[in-house]
């Protein structure tokens, strides 16, 4: 399986517009992996994650055709998660799609479909809209795909378990530290994770005066209970991820080095992770 990040940041991005915080100006200066766009991922090159404000530049950065991508999970309703604008230029008189077209088909929770479903109709059957509900487990060709409750300030927001040919990604963005029944699942199900992508907005902060994120302090007691309850063991790639000008009070080298002895990896806009069976 193979993941890549097209964009790592929180909602404002970094740097963020008319910010000049020490995080901003450093990001400006030194360019490079600073520089963070909102978050969205693709799995398999095929399944995105995801479709904020900056999916746009993401295709034109990353060489993505959109009209050959046919499927996209959306987390939950904010902007830089979801961004129903662009769905609008499935009508026809704005784009030329193959003749063969299987449409856009997003898969989230009923709080999404309120969001796109009166753009869904104008597009005539393009944009096609999928209401999944957590711990029901789905097949998008042969991954196998199942919602998880977060703990995040929208109504019913998720988070992903994906599977495939015995290895499986958690990607975790937004949510703290999972709800019981998430963990429950988690434990039930029985996957070992290969890889997990953690929320970390609050960047390196031991803990946050606020629920809804994780920081580096919750990522750690978020990563030894999946160790501890068997969900995730030493092969198991941790991934942090959503970064927040707000919360980072650092570069991407300098929170590499912080994260790198704690068991962390460091996404950055572009980043490909291999995920293999052990």
């Amino acid at each position: 399986m193979k993941l890549q990040y097209l964009g790592t940041a929180a909602a404002e991005a970094i740097p963020a517009v008319f910010c000049v915080c020490r995080t901003c100006r450093d990001a400006r200066e030194k360019g490079g992996r600073n520089i963070r766009t909102r978050s969205q991922a693709i799995v398999n090159d095929s399944l995105l994650i995801d479709y904020p404000c900056d999916a746009y530049i993401h295709s034109i950065q990353n060489g993505i055709d959109y009209s050959g991508i046919h499927h996209c999970l959306i987390t939950h309703i904010h902007a830089d998660h979801l961004y129903p604008s662009d769905f609008e230029y499935l009508r026809s008189g704005f784009c030329k799609l193959p003749e063969d077209y299987e449409g856009f088909h997003l898969y989230g929770s009923v709080d999404v479909e309120a969001k796109v479903a009166k753009i869904a109709e104008r597009t005539n059957g393009k944009l096609v809209f999928h209401c999944v509900k957590p711990f029901e487990p789905f097949f998008i060709g042969e991954m196998k795909v199942t919602a998880l409750k977060a703990l995040h300030g929208t109504p019913n927001p998720y988070i992903y378990l994906i599977e495939e040919n015995g290895t499986a990604l958690l990607y975790a963005h937004d949510t703290d530290i999972f709800p019981e029944e998430t963990w429950d699942y988690l434990r039930k199900c029985g996957v070992t994770l290969r890889a997990a992508s953690l929320d970390c907005t609050g960047g390196a902060h031991e803990d946050l005066e606020y629920t809804g994120h994780m920081c580096v302090g919750r990522n750690q007691k978020c990563r030894q209970r999946m160790l501890e309850s068997g969900i995730a063991d030493q092969n198991t790639t941790f991934i942090l991820n959503h970064f927040s000008h707000n919360g980072l009070s650092v570069g991407y080298d300098e929170f590499c080095s912080l994260v790198k002895p704690l068991g962390f990896e460091t996404s950055y806009d572009g980043m490909t992770v291999n995920i293999i069976k052990i």
